[in-house]
C-alpha cells in the first residue's frame, strides 16, 4: 500500500503540486492524466525523491518521506520521458541498474535476475547492440525491462509509450499490466492517451493545475470528468469491454463536406 498526504511541490516560487492526497493498493494500474504542465511528471518525480517536496509519503506503512534518495530507488524505480539512447549495449544497461541496487559486484542472485528479465522481455538479440541502435520501441523495452531488474516495490512510468506505434503501445501497456499483477507492484503510468488509459487502468488519477481532479476506478470515469480535465467537450462510450472517446469540434473544410460532431451547433 501506497499513501500520500498533502504532498506538495514548489520551485522558484511557483507551485508544481498542491495538497495531493491519495492512497493506492498494489497489484492495481494507476494511469495519470493531465493537461501538459499540470503536475504528472512532477508527481512521479515526487514518489521517487528526485524532486523535493513537502508532506508525507508511506510505503507499506513505513513512512519515507525524509529517506534519502539513494534508500528510495531501492524502492521506487523511475523510468522517465524521452529515455535518449547512449554509448552503451543493452547488457551494460541492464547490470547498470542492477547496480543500482547491489552495488559495484553483481553476485550470482543479482545474475540470475537480469537473465530472467532478458528470457522475459525477450532482449538476447539485443545484448550487444548499443541503445542508439535500437528502434524507440525496442529502446523502450530495454528501459522497462531494467526498471524491473531492480526489483522494485514501487514502479512510476512517465510517458512509457510517446512516440510509439499502436503495435509497441499494446504490447508495452500489456507487459507494464502483466508485471503489476504478477509482481504486486505499486505502480504509476503517466499517459496522454485517453482511450489506453481508460483500457488498461484499474484508476486513473486526473491532475490539473497542480491539484488532484479525480482518483477514480476506471469504469467510474464519465464524460463530465473528462470536461474538467482538458475543458473540451467530450463524448465516451464503451463497446466489448472497450472504451471510445471522442471530442467534439467542427471541420471547415473536409474531403466529405463540411460536418459537427454531436453536441456542437
Amino acid at each position: 500500500m501506497l499513501k500520500v498526504e498533502n504532498l506538495s511541490a514548489n520551485l522558484n516560487g511557483k507551485v508544481l503540486l498542491e495538497d495531493i492526497n491519495i492512497q493506492v493498493e498494489s497489484s492495481k494500474l494507476n494511469i495519470i492524466l493531465g493537461p501538459n504542465g499540470a503536475g504528472k511528471s512532477t508527481f512521479l518525480k515526487s514518489l521517487a525523491k528526485i524532486i523535493d517536496s513537502k508532506g508525507k509519503i508511506y510505503l507499506d506503512n513505513k513512512d519515507i518521506s525524509n529517506s534519502s534518495i539513494e534508500l528510495v530507488s531501492k524502492k521506487a524505480a523511475y523510468m522517465g520521458q524521452f529515455n535518449e539512447g547512449t554509448n552503451l549495449s543493452v547488457i551494460d544497461v541492464l547490470e547498470l541498474s542492477r547496480r543500482k541496487y547491489s552495488g559495484i559486484f553483481l553476485n550470482k542472485r543479482d545474475h540470475e535476475i537480469i537473465e530472467q528479465n532478458i528470457k522475459e522481455f525477450g532482449l538476447k538479440p539485443f545484448l550487444h547492440r548499443d541503445i542508439d541502435s535500437l528502434s524507440g520501441g525496442e529502446r523502450q523495452k530495454i528501459f522497462l525491462a531494467a526498471s524491473l531488474i531492480q526489483k522494485p516495490r514501487v514502479l512510476l512510468l512517465d510517458e512509457p509509450i510517446s512516440h510509439l506505434d499502436p503495435k509497441n503501445q499494446i504490447e508495452i501497456l500489456q507487459i507494464i499490466k502483466e508485471k503489476t499483477v504478477k509482481n504486486d507492484l505499486i505502480v504509476f503510468v503517466v499517459l496522454h492517451d485517453l482511450q489506453n488509459a481508460l483500457h488498461y487502468g484499474d484508476n486513473i488519477m486526473m491532475i490539473k493545475n497542480s491539484r488532484l481532479l479525480h482518483f477514480k476506478e476506471s469504469s467510474f470515469i464519465d464524460e463530465q470528468m473528462i470536461n474538467d480535465l482538458y475543458g473540451v467537450d467530450c463524448e465516451l462510450f464503451w463497446q466489448n469491454g472497450h472504451p471510445f472517446t471522442f471530442f467534439r469540434h467542427t471541420h471547415s473544410k473536409h474531403p466529405k463536406g463540411t460536418h459537427t460532431h454531436k453536441g456542437e451547433s
